[in-house]
């Protein structure tokens, strides 16, 4: 029984060390972020984001109100009919690598066939209401290089061409000491209440830029139609750069957010699932030294005298 207990203990240490030494920790239903506002539509036949033409889809946006660092915050939607009746849930991560306190992202969450039990968009038209909620959030020490800004935000001009799509053409400069690499941005855009009615994200604007230096880019909603277009009032920018820093303080906030492409989303090893591991082992191990304790017929040996002390 002695040997079971210790092994117990050894392995309780060793989780406990694994935890300690671990730079991020992740918190499932964290109250660190919430959701802000999102709007539900069909995908429409040149949507560039959803998985096909005919997709549920919900666009919105989360902020950061706790006062850690987070990153690959995990949104997760589901849609109900009149009665009440689930119709379809799926998950994805918000547009965001690290994220300071009291900053916002955008989210695009995808209903597919495969969201529903049916395997099927006709419940589609039967959609309620949406719920959605921030499933899980991933403390870090890392920060976005805050040295990208677009100097007159109120300037960058959105116009409307003949097509009817809405487009914002503006400038990015970077006013920091390091060079930014792969900067690129993501546009959210509101109606007149301030609800979140579409988004897009820029491919890499360029593969470095310097200090000092600028570049032009524009921006226009990954589902954007006529209707789309006339509901948009206002808009956001958020710049990203791989160009990051560490830091033990949280309490600055450079102009803009940092986001991130859903492709480029990133996976983190659940606490949970290592602890799931190391009880399993335990038990096994207990297991097996119970079971080699009752097989032995003869009692153990007395234990051979300490050692003399020279």
């Amino acid at each position: 029984m002695k040997k079971i207990v210790t092994v117990v203990i050894i392995a309780a240490l060793v989780l406990a060390a694994f935890i300690t030494l671990s730079t991020q920790s992740v918190k499932a239903a964290s109250p660190e972020a919430t959701v802000v506002s999102y709007s539900w539509y069909t995908a429409p036949s040149n949507t560039v984001l959803a998985s096909e033409a005919g997709d549920f889809i919900v666009v919105g946006e989360i902020e950061n109100v706790g006062s850690n660092i987070i990153g690959n915050v995990t949104v997760t939607g589901i849609a109900f009919s009149s009665n009440g009746t689930e119709l379809a849930t799926t998950t994805t991560q918000a547009f965001v690598y690290d994220m300071l306190p009291g900053q916002k992202a955008p989210f695009y969450l995808d209903f597919t066939a495969a969201s529903s039990i049916t395997d099927r968009l006709s419940w589609v038209s039967s959609v309620s209401s949406v719920t959605v909620t921030v499933t899980s959030v991933t403390n870090t020490k890392a920060r976005q290089y805050a040295g990208l800004e677009i100097p007159n935000p109120g300037g960058s001009t959105p116009y409307i061409p003949s097509n009817d799509t809405y487009y914002i053409d503006g400038t990015i400069v970077n006013n920091g000491t390091q060079v930014a690499q792969d900067p690129w941005v993501v546009a959210t855009y509101y109606n007149s209440k301030g609800t979140v009615v579409g988004l897009n994200f820029t491919d890499y604007l360029t593969s470095s830029l310097a200090p000092g230096d600028a570049l032009r880019f524009f921006a226009s909603p990954a589902d954007d139609t006529s209707q789309l277009t006339s509901e948009i009032a206002s808009y956001s920018i958020l710049i990203d750069t791989k160009t990051s820093t560490l830091s033990n303080s949280s309490s600055s906030q450079p102009t803009y957010s940092p986001t991130a492409s859903p492709s480029k989303s990133t996976t983190q090893l659940p606490i949970l699932l290592i602890v799931i591991v190391v009880v399993v082992i335990v038990v096994v191990i207990a297991a097996l030294m119970l079971l080699r304790k009752r097989q032995k017929i003869p009692p153990p040996p007395p234990p051979p005298p300490p050692p003399s002390t020279p």
